[in-house]
């Protein structure tokens, strides 16, 4: 039987989760930030900051497919078939930048000074990313998102060429 589990609360925030939700065990690819909320709940999940090589990858790939959709779907000025897609990417943004620095998102609202104390990240990625949150289906959220995920594939990629170095 899959147990179920209450999103934490610091995991609650706008537009990810305003309200508490339940999730299932094993349903990681349909959940925003669902092994960084195990992590959280110290529940068992696949650490995928640890093997940030195979997820990451995993991570851009599908950045770059759904760009596409977004495109279509901005060109055709549907904001709301827009919203839930950016949100999804908005966290996937989120995660990418944590697990390029080998460490889980911790929570999300205390997130700007979490990500101040990383090492490889964008440059005025707090304040870019506080402007794409506050309306994630408006097409200059959408411009910030698309540097920002170009920005920290550069960066994640010299990251692992620093490490190797090691």
């Amino acid at each position: 039987m899959k147990k179920s589990y209450s999103v934490p609360e610091f995991f609650r925030v706008f537009p990810f989760y305003e309200e508490e939700t339940i999730f299932v065990e094993n349903n990681g690819t349909e959940l925003l930030f669902y092994d960084d909320m195990l992590e959280a709940l110290n529940l068992p999940n696949r650490k995928p900051w640890q093997q940030s090589e195979v997820y990451t990858a995993e991570i851009f790939h599908q950045w770059k497919r759904t760009k596409e959709r977004l495109n279509e779907l901005y060109a055709k000025r549907d904001r709301i078939a827009v919203k839930p897609l950016m949100i999804k990417e908005i966290s996937l943004l989120i995660q990418v930048i944590f697990w390029s620095n080998q460490v889980p998102v911790p929570h999300l609202n205390e997130l700007q000074e979490n990500i101040k104390e990383l090492k490889f990240k964008p440059v005025n990625v707090c304040e870019r990313l506080s402007f794409i949150l506050k309306e994630p289906d408006h097409f200059h959220s959408y411009n910030q998102l698309k540097a920002l995920f170009e920005e920290t594939e550069k960066l994640y990629y010299k990251s692992l060429v620093n490490r190797k170095k090691l």
